[in-house]
């Protein structure tokens, strides 16, 4: 899911895309916004599972 993420923000920036500026913008903020949510839950997950290995 983070890697499809990535590639829609490439597409975006690229200008790979039908929407028009507005809708373009706001789609980037989402997969933006949706990436870092991604890479919390990741690290908070692998906080958990080096904690529990001990």
């Amino acid at each position: 899911m983070r890697e499809m993420a990535q590639s829609r923000i490439r597409m975006l920036k690229e200008g790979v895309t039908l929407h028009d500026d507005e809708k373009k913008a706001f789609y980037l903020r989402e997969y933006e916004a949706k990436v870092k949510e991604l890479d919390r839950e990741i690290r908070r997950l692998s906080l958990r599972l080096v904690h529990s290995s001990r």
